[in-house]
């Protein structure tokens, strides 16, 4: 797991001054963080930080600040640990110091996200994986006007995967051979590599798939992780 480095650690007796201020201690992952270093991010999220005077202007909207001001406009027992910049937060609904629940601004209401805070890293660490896998196949699939994928049969039984995001299920293309000859496993080791042109790929599968409310997989590695992506933004993309 890797996430952007910021400021030095925080001392355990810092920790304990804060700790103070707030009036209860906080959650023992984010603790141990803070005690690796200062103002760090996962993906959009930036984490706010313990102030430090050593760095004060940038740890001016510290943890303490930021959990003092507007807390009307929250649930009581929200203890904000991050932002994106949109108007949401990450944060803890205490007592519950383990779970990560986000503050939805437009819904008015707190989701969870994530069991722990290290999942939590992790997950946005996949995210930016992925992210990255699918800007690949952009990239490649427009300089070689070849898309591959798997199928069961020469014309029939495209691989895919069930959706995460509602009953629907996600096919899988990739950019190049060797991406997908990695996910010949799992059962589909009898499929066969298939080549579309890329042509074929925007004007056929692209809108047939737009009809049938399927999902894109784009590159996914071979444990089956990867960005689920509509079909309408995967055209988007392509012929932008």
């Amino acid at each position: 797991m890797e996430h952007q480095i910021g400021l030095p650690g925080i001392t355990e007796e810092r920790l304990q001054e804060v700790e103070a201020e707030l009036g209860f201690s906080l959650p023992s992952e984010l603790r141990t963080y803070f005690k690796k270093e200062n103002k760090f991010e996962a993906g959009e999220w930036q984490f706010h930080p313990i102030k430090d005077e050593q760095y004060i202007k940038r740890t001016w909207e510290d943890i303490v600040r930021v959990n003092s001001t507007d807390a009307e406009d929250y649930p009581d027992g929200f203890f904000r640990i991050a932002a994106d910049g949109s108007g949401d937060e990450l944060g803890y609904l205490l007592p519950d110091a383990e779970t990560i629940v986000l503050w939805d601004h437009e819904e008015q209401e707190l989701f969870p996200v994530a069991p722990t805070l290290v999942v939590f890293l992790e997950q946005e660490q996949q995210l930016l994986e992925s992210a990255i896998q699918a800007d690949e196949f952009f990239e490649t699939v427009l300089e070689t006007g070849s898309v591959y994928g798997l199928s069961k049969l020469k014309q029939s039984g495209w691989a895919y995967c069930p959706s995460n995001q509602d009953e629907s299920d996600v096919l899988l293309f990739f950019s190049t051979e060797e991406g997908a000859r990695a996910c010949q496993t799992n059962g589909w080791e009898n499929y066969h590599l298939v080549r579309l042109d890329l042509d074929v790929f925007t004007d056929g599968w692209l809108p047939n798939m737009i009809q049938d409310g399927l999902y894109c997989g784009l590159n996914w590695d071979a444990s089956l992780q990867g960005l689920e992506l509509s079909p309408e933004n995967v055209l988007e993309e392509l012929e932008g």
